[in-house]
């Protein structure tokens, strides 16, 4: 969630920024604008704001409004370039700057009976502060567009302006904030599906390729529907080049990493134990100095097709290393950890790997914990032991399958009658 509100007030700073320039440039066009139609004699001042405030205050006031929210932008944009952080005040702050420039110029050079296009010109600005800004400082603005056109037509109201009076400004109000709100109700939805797309995307940017855009939630389907449907039709291939080792066809360290969590996160609610069985075959580097690089390429795909083949459904199996394997078994206890061990071990000394015209004698060193999992904090601990054991395997001669236990005390879990591997217990 923090992470959320930091990235909302960087993108709101940097929008800040951009757009003071055109605040500036349209601020100045308008001011200037309004003083070179009003010299020719194009528009005149407004016989209501003559009235209240005088026709030589008015001229300057101008001038004055203008420069203030000049000097309000530069402010905003030398801070936001020092902060780089923009949250909903400074926001609604530079829109309110906006409304009162806007209905400023409407009061001083605008005739009552025209009020309305000060409505016109806060529509644009309503609609631009929900698409950057998002729907609160939306809402506010409503209220101060609103606040500002009851503001401007009390003061003529009061000074007896020719047709103007209250049932005609309350009724075009009520059509404005109908519009206003159907705009900012279609805005809204927009940015909750756009938010729910970027989700998606920063989820799929961390390798988790589980959540889906939800098409059937869009009643009327438009570009953003597009959008998802093509993220769901290329979702699997994405988690398919992202999280899978392509020579092992196994899931690689990022798509271990990403399943271990989730699997230690389950665990931990239901409160069951965990398994872990890091696996490394022997003397790799030997099969590659030996028969080649492409003989120990095929070693490793068939590692992964024996993995894959010992391992139960709700396996995990993971290629984390060049000749280094995982195996993550949820729900399992010492004895299933253990049966599941040897029996990979034994699959392994039955097996031959290589090409046709060769085959070639692979064992494989075998490391085994398994926990309760109190909370997810157990994660590194668990793949330590796990290290620890596999260590104590190739330690003491390999080939082999040693269970981690507590004080290092290991033991072995091999065949006894296997000549490979003798039978006496191995203690780390």
């Amino acid at each position: 969630m923090a992470t959320d509100s930091a990235r909302y007030e960087q993108a709101n700073a940097d929008i800040l920024v951009w757009q003071s320039g055109y605040r500036i440039a349209l601020a100045l066009l308008a001011a200037g604008l309004a003083v070179a139609l009003k010299t020719f004699g194009v528009v005149r001042l407004s016989s209501v704001a003559a009235a209240t405030i005088g026709p030589d205050v008015a001229d300057w006031m101008v001038g004055l409004v203008s420069a203030t929210y000049v000097v309000l932008v530069l402010g905003i944009r030398r801070r936001m370039h020092t902060r780089r952080r923009a949250g909903v005040p400074t926001a609604t702050l530079m829109v309110m700057a906006d409304l009162l420039m806007v209905f400023w110029l409407v009061f001083l050079l605008a005739q009552p009976e025209d009020y309305e296009r000060a409505l016109l010109v806060a529509l644009f600005s309503l609609q631009l502060t929900h698409v950057y800004f998002g729907r609160g400082p939306a809402l506010l603005t409503l209220v101060a567009i609103a606040t500002g056109y009851l503001l401007i037509n009390d003061i003529a109201i009061r000074n007896s302006a020719p047709g103007v009076n209250w049932t005609g400004v309350t009724i075009t109000l009520m059509l404005f904030g109908l519009g206003a709100s159907l705009v900012i109700v279609v805005l809204s939805n927009l940015h909750l599906r756009l938010a729910t797309l970027v989700t998606v995307f920063e989820r799929a940017e961390e390798g988790d390729f589980a959540l889906e855009y939800d098409v059937a939630a869009d009643p009327r389907p438009d570009a953003i529907t597009s959008v998802g449907r093509a993220y769901n039709r290329m979702r699997a291939q994405l988690a398919s080049i992202v999280l899978t080792d392509p020579l092992s066809q196994c899931l690689n360290r990022r798509g271990f990493q990403q399943q271990y969590r989730r699997e230690l996160s389950r665990a931990a609610r239901t409160h069951t134990d965990i398994a872990i069985i890091a696996l490394d075959l022997d003397h790799f580097k030997q099969v590659n100095d030996t028969y080649g690089h492409l003989v120990g390429d095929q070693v490793i795909t068939e590692t992964g097709e024996l993995l894959r083949a010992n391992a139960r459904s709700g396996d995990v199996v993971a290629r984390t290393g060049g000749e280094e394997f995982v195996i993550l078994a949820p729900g399992t206890g010492v004895a299933g950890a253990q049966h599941l061990a040897v029996r990979v071990l034994e699959a392994f000394r039955r097996a031959s790997f290589g090409g046709p015209s060769e085959r070639i004698v692979v064992t494989a060193s075998i490391g085994v914990v398994s926990d309760s999992v109190p909370d997810e904090s157990i994660a590194e601990d668990l793949q330590a032991r796990a290290d620890e054991a596999l260590y104590a395997a190739k330690r003491t001669g390999r080939n082999r399958v040693v269970l981690w236990s507590h004080g290092l005390e290991s033991l072995r879990l091999a065949s006894p009658d296997d000549r490979r591997a003798p039978a006496s217990s191995v203690a780390s």
